[in-house]
């Protein structure tokens, strides 16, 4: 998905980029110098399981306090089932019969229709995002940071709490060099980047 917007998305030009995958769990893509930052193993980017809330939530990792617990897709859809269950009013219950069958796209969707549960969940999740996206501008120093995946298609609902966090947390020195953008291709970034890997190694002899 990084190498996706970095190819055909919302990179012009930039050399390092971090793009955030803000889908079921969440996802980090690196690029330096225009290439793509794999790690020894090939697992760098484990945005999602930094160890950062002290609570008994078990992340599908198979530890607990991962950032994914409460800052992602899947916390998003807890939380709503949770304030649902407990009297809050929602569009949900009338959008899907059975609660027990909803997705994260029928959240999304009701974000989108301005619905006052998910919105307040959506920033909410956003602000949290934010403070530790503003952790890795501060390490990383990158000229564009991308938000993307399923979360990021709620637009504005998502993307002004991140950025008002990255402004409070993250160091003035660093982030007035980091533009923050939502990702232009959305659900075809990773298809498009994972073409535009493959044909980069089958015409060079170095790995992209």
């Amino acid at each position: 998905m990084a190498f996706g917007e970095y190819m055909k998305g919302a990179v012009d030009g930039e050399q390092n980029v971090i793009f955030i995958n803000i889908s079921w769990g969440v996802g980090m893509g690196i690029i330096i110098d225009g290439k793509p930052y794999y790690g020894k193993s090939g697992f760098s980017g484990e945005f999602g399981h930094f160890p950062v809330f002290d609570n008994e939530l078990l992340c599908h990792c198979g530890k607990k306090g991962c950032l994914e617990t409460e800052a992602s897709g899947l916390a998003i859809h807890r939380m709503v089932l949770e304030r649902i269950a407990n009297g809050e009013s929602s569009i949900l219950t009338n959008m899907v019969k059975d609660l027990n069958k909803l997705t994260l796209t029928d959240i999304i969707k009701a974000t989108n229709m301005e619905d006052t549960l998910c919105i307040e969940i959506v920033e909410e999740v956003g602000n949290k995002l934010g403070r530790y996206i503003s952790g890795l501008i501060n390490i990383f120093n990158p000229e564009l940071v991308v938000i993307g995946g399923q979360v990021a298609e709620t637009d504005g609902f998502v993307m002004l709490p991140i950025k008002s966090a990255i402004r409070k947390y993250s160091l003035n020195l660093v982030n007035k060099d980091s533009m923050i953008v939502a990702s232009k291709l959305t659900n075809k970034a990773g298809v498009i980047g994972a073409c535009m890997i493959a044909r980069s190694r089958l015409f060079t002899d170095q790995d992209c």
